[in-house]
């Protein structure tokens, strides 16, 4: 188990979550517009940023927002999807198999990749629980986006659970998810070391759980 304890060392600076912005490089309206309300309900939280701000942005007509998503339900749906492409899929993910080479090395280098990713200037903490903290009020396809999209990355931490060994790897999933949302809270709330406190306390479960199997 001492091996799982040490700190994976990054080769180079390793790469966070950044929003997509880049509304230059893209043609396409329906590209602009999911790019623009992207960066927007991540910085400022979907109930502050209406459909005017959002095709200001992009530089389009509201027409054509409509006629892309068919409303600003359709749009969260769609930049959640987009966030479970660009942060759990291509960031989280590639993260923890670049950082680690056994799966409990993996297991714990979700939170060497998260305390890069605090550090990231602005920190803005995580659209799904962001836009799920806010969509009490909202159509209930928006919850469940941002529910099934949490889903995702505790189905993630499962797989890597698995391969480790360990006994229930969904429950063990839940457990490690529960640290790294308290970590990302800890974090917004200016604890610098919320990553490195909750990696300590990931490798405790982890220690417990393989000893034990």
């Amino acid at each position: 188990m001492a091996s799982t304890r040490k700190k994976a060392k990054a080769r180079t600076r390793p790469p966070t979550p950044l929003t997509d912005v880049d509304l230059a490089s893209v043609t396409d309206a329906r590209e602009q517009i999911l790019r623009a309300a992207y960066a927007l309900y991540w910085r400022h939280g979907m109930n502050a940023v209406g459909v005017d701000r959002i095709v200001a942005e992009a530089g389009v007509a509201k027409t054509s927002l409509y006629r892309h998503f068919q409303s600003k339900e359709g749009l969260v749906i769609a930049v959640i999807e987009r966030h479970r492409e660009v942060w759990t899929r291509n960031w989280l993910r590639a993260e923890i198999e670049r950082r680690g080479k056994t799966p409990e090395e993996q297991l714990l280098a979700i939170f060497d990749a998260f305390e890069d990713w605090f550090h990231q200037q602005p920190f803005e903490g995580c659209l799904f629980i962001n836009i799920l903290t806010e969509a009490r009020h909202q159509p209930a396809p928006i919850r469940a986006a941002a529910v099934g999209a949490l889903a995702e990355v505790r189905a993630l931490v499962s797989d890597v659970a698995a391969a480790a060994g360990v006994r229930d790897p969904d429950d063990f999933a839940f457990r490690i998810q529960l640290l790294m949302s308290g970590s990302i809270a800890a974090a917004l709330n200016g604890d610098v070391n919320a990553a490195e406190h909750a990696r300590g306390l990931a490798d405790g479960l982890l220690e417990l759980e393989l000893t034990a199997s």
